[in-house]
């Protein structure tokens, strides 16, 4: 019978260490064992013998300094099965908080999941036009509304970037509705009007590669023309339909409005008079952000053909992923060369005016 291959450490996980970016010429030794009451029941530990920095195998795992490491797949399972946090959270007889702070960890886990294949699927961006639009919602109350932009490949269907805008809730609204929004705006600040057009631009600079002629569809919304003209790029070829147009195969935007039906359907945050619904601007992130790596490498792009993945129809991966996969390797976010407004994400600095005292992600070992 073959024996298990021992664990190899690959690479210090000290960020301060020389050999934190590249391994070659490390060494390390061993030192130890200690016990727990969950598996791996016996734990190997290490020592950098450069910064002398003390780690173990469970470093490098996403479980790492989890009190239940069981529930980590089963909690990502129910975010994409359309369960909220309550829900989940009794059916595991835990906390509610507890599954609040998986769910964080999931979203920044697949943060960085989805920028490892962001080199890959940038060289194929050129190979499909690309679908933009948004989709409304809301976090904390339906006085906070929110737009989630994203860019889908039109025939992969694979999810290259997004961003959420805080707006200002607009519409028909009674007088009562709007004497609270005012009340609200003089208590918490009004959302800035150019948010979207600014957020539109970063999602465009940050995605988008440069010197290369990509076909851009979009709705009329005035806030895109207006970043296009700002982003002044003369290889994007932009096409716009009317947003009261069918909704069917034959709409030119027919891929992001399908990532946005599957949205709505697989989180419950996001279904219409629920009470489900995220409390910060940060959860709606952490939970899009699952979701994306989820229909990404995970979810057939087609239910007619099971075994292809949005990632596969690009290019950018030759298999469908499982969830354990996803969940395999620990990624360290010291590693990773990240976007502007996707470090903002990972790290939590997307603050939701309307909360008092937000907690703010200030974690210094488990990330």
């Amino acid at each position: 019978m073959p024996q298990p291959r021992r664990f190899t450490p690959p690479h210090c996980p000290n960020p301060r260490c020389r050999f934190h970016l590249d391994s070659r010429g490390w060494r390390f030794k061993r030192a130890g064992f200690y016990d727990r009451l969950t598996r791996p029941f016996r734990v190997q530990r290490y020592r950098c013998a450069t910064c002398r920095r003390a780690f173990s195998s469970q470093t490098f795992s996403v479980t790492y300094w989890l009190r239940r490491p069981d529930l980590l797949e089963a909690v990502f399972h129910a975010e994409v099965g359309g369960s909220g946090h309550r829900q989940i959270a009794r059916q595991h007889g835990v906390a509610h908080s507890t599954i609040q702070r998986l769910v964080e960890r999931l979203g920044r886990h697949c943060l960085l999941v989805h920028e490892t294949f962001r080199k890959r699927a940038s060289e194929r961006l050129p190979s499909e036009p690309i679908v933009m639009d948004g989709l409304g919602a809301f976090a904390g109350s339906q006085y906070s509304p929110l737009e989630i932009t994203g860019l889908v490949g039109a025939r992969s269907y694979y999810s290259h970037d997004f961003v959420v805008t805080e707006q200002r809730r607009r519409g028909t609204m009674t007088e009562q509705q709007k004497r609270r929004r005012t009340l609200r705006e003089k208590r918490f600040g009004r959302p800035d009007p150019g948010a979207l057009r600014k957020d539109v631009l970063e999602l465009l600079r940050a995605t988008l590669p440069k010197a290369r002629p990509i076909e851009l569809r979009t709705d009329e919304k005035r806030e895109y023309v207006t970043a296009l003209r700002r982003l002044g790029s003369s290889d994007i070829e932009h096409s716009t339909t009317n947003s009261k147009e069918p909704r069917t195969p034959r709409n030119p935007l027919f891929a992001v409005n399908a990532h946005h039906m599957f949205l709505r359907h697989s989180g419950t945050n996001h279904k219409r008079e629920t009470i489900a619904f995220s409390k910060r601007i940060q959860g709606v992130i952490y939970r899009h952000a699952i979701f994306q790596v989820w229909q990404n490498l995970v979810k057939p792009a087609a239910e007619r053909d099971p075994t292809t993945t949005p990632a596969q129809r690009l290019g950018v991966t030759d298999r469908k992923w499982t969830v354990a996969e996803l969940l395999a390797v620990r990624r360290f976010p010291t590693r990773k060369t990240m976007r502007r407004h996707v470090a903002e994400y990972y790290w939590g600095l997307k603050r939701s005016r309307f909360v008092r005292d937000e907690r703010r992600f200030e974690a210094a070992f488990a990330i």
